[in-house]
């Protein structure tokens, strides 16, 4: 169990107001709820080296901060803190779906029955908290809101994007928090470098490349404004917990103290990023593009060098994974 007594120096959870709503924020509602994770937000993030991860739609389409391959960053997310969990997931067009939903179903009842919510896709990453066999719902948790809402039974999967997905944590092995820590960076450099092969690149681009897509975007001027805004306050708020995780993170390793830096000057030039997106009440954000791209540039350098930093101190771990960094 990843508890206080191993990271004495991480202060105490603020919980400030959600910007955004994320696969993290799901999954530390579950991890906290059930004690197997007491430590802040922000290590989470950083732990299941989920802050690390950037990738966006070619013109900033508001699905990029979720256009990650699930199945798998979600099973590594949860082996590099040593949780065990299952998966379900597909796409709810499929002629097996109805099959898939049926045991789906099931296996969220039993979960919760052992006390366990379970996250789950709803347009959305939520957390079903529990169900009600008579009306025959499920209840679920929106994490902005924090309102609790009515799944019924039938409608699991049935979302208004063609895919679902749910995750059941299971148990925890202990793991020390020192490995965690380093694998966590190792997954780092692996995200910034490496192309999700879920995704086709003449649609998205990933880990580093995704900054030339995002000035391409804005100087072009080809891009969804609704989407630019949601994709930077997401990464916005990414790069935050990335600065926390990697300071915290000092204690246990010193020599990170330069990445740290490098994370924490990143952290403000994305705070500047969002100090000149400007929604309005028409839910038509407007960009200031002129402004923003010396921004982006600033943060890909910044970035860059975070990256190096950290290629520096983990060299040899890296060139022993040969061409694929991401292997464990």
């Amino acid at each position: 169990m990843m508890n206080r007594t191993e990271l004495d120096s991480v202060p105490a959870a603020l919980h400030p107001p959600q910007l955004t709503h994320s696969y993290v924020d799901a999954m530390y509602q579950v991890l906290s709820a059930n004690g197997w994770f007491t430590l802040p937000k922000y290590m989470l993030s950083g732990m299941t080296a989920s802050c690390f991860r950037l990738s966006l739609h070619r013109q900033l389409h508001r699905d990029s901060p979720t256009a990650y391959n699930w199945m798998a960053e979600h099973t590594v997310a949860a082996d590099l803190i040593g949780m065990i969990s299952t998966q379900a997931a597909g796409f709810h067009f499929a002629p097996t779906f109805p099959l898939y939903q049926k045991q789906a179903i099931l296996e969220i009842r039993k979960s919760l029955e052992q006390g366990t919510p379970v996250v789950c896709w709803k347009d959305k990453f939520v957390v079903i908290t529990r169900s009600d066999d008579q009306k025959q719902v499920f209840c679920y948790n929106e994490i902005s809101s924090r309102a609790e809402l009515e799944l019924p039974y039938d409608q699991l999967g049935r979302n208004a994007s063609p895919y679902w997905h749910c995750q059941i944590f299971e148990g925890q092995i202990r793991k020390d928090i020192r490995q965690v820590i380093r694998e966590s960076f190792l997954q780092a450099v692996y995200k910034a470098e490496v192309h999700d092969p879920m995704l086709p690149e003449s649609q998205y681009a990933c880990g580093l490349q995704a900054y030339d897509a995002m000035l391409d975007a804005l100087s072009g001027r080809s891009y969804d404004a609704s989407g630019a805004y949601e994709t930077l306050v997401f990464y916005a708020a990414s790069k935050k917990d990335a600065s926390s995780y990697t300071r915290a993170a000092c204690e246990y390793w010193p020599e990170l103290e330069s990445t740290a830096s490098h994370y924490e000057r990143l952290s403000a030039v994305y705070h500047e990023i969002t100090a000149l997106l400007s929604p309005n009440a028409s839910h038509a954000p407007t960009l200031r593009p002129q402004r923003l791209l010396p921004l982006i540039r600033e943060a890909k350098h910044t970035e860059a060098e975070a990256i190096q930093s950290i290629r520096v101190l983990l060299r040899e771990p890296i060139e022993n994974r040969f061409h694929d960094v991401g292997l464990r």
